[in-house]
């Protein structure tokens, strides 16, 4: 093999290692692209998702704050006056074991008439703030605690909060 050749040959040698190495280039740096695009997917994800557990915390603590004795008994009233089904029936209020007294002691003297079947006040360890009622039977329950009710909200509202974040993020990409 004479210098020309020789030559040449390393010079085919030389372009295909470069065309490989090219190649391989291109797809790292597409590679890492794709990567970078993910992470700001994960990353959006995870802001949008601590943001809704925050709006959810923030939601319960602010229902806690407006449920007092008041506002419970006039909500129970309300709900036994308007209950559907037998007049007879056994029903049972759940509260915290700081509302109880308070509330059982405003909502005696309202229902005594409109229960005829009986009602009993007991302390759940469940409940921070709120209660449920329910009948004996197990044929009705109403959850109006703080978690009832910020769930209900949560339902209704995490979706809306997820859509202005997406628009938002969309705004800010323009």
């Amino acid at each position: 093999m004479n210098y020309q050749e020789l030559n040449k040959k390393l010079q085919n040698e030389f372009a295909l290692k470069r065309i490989k190495a090219e190649e391989k280039a291109a797809k790292s740096k597409v590679s890492g692209e794709e990567a970078i695009k993910q992470a700001g997917r994960d990353l959006v994800l995870n802001i949008r998702e601590k943001i809704t557990d925050l709006f959810d915390v923030i939601l319960k603590e602010e229902i806690k704050g407006a449920m007092d004795e008041k506002l419970m008994g006039d909500v129970i009233v309300k709900l036994i006056s308007s209950w559907k089904g037998d007049d007879s029936a056994e029903l049972e209020v759940l509260l915290s074991e700081k509302d109880i007294k308070a509330t059982e002691n405003y909502l005696k003297g309202k229902l005594a008439d409109k229960v005829k079947g009986g009602l009993d006040f007991k302390v759940s360890k469940t409940i921070d703030a709120g209660f449920h009622v329910s009948a004996k039977d197990g044929s009705a329950y109403h959850n109006f605690s703080a978690e009832g009710i910020a769930e209900v909200f949560s339902d209704y509202l995490n979706p809306r909060l997820a859509k202005l974040l997406s628009e938002g993020i969309k705004k800010a990409e323009a």
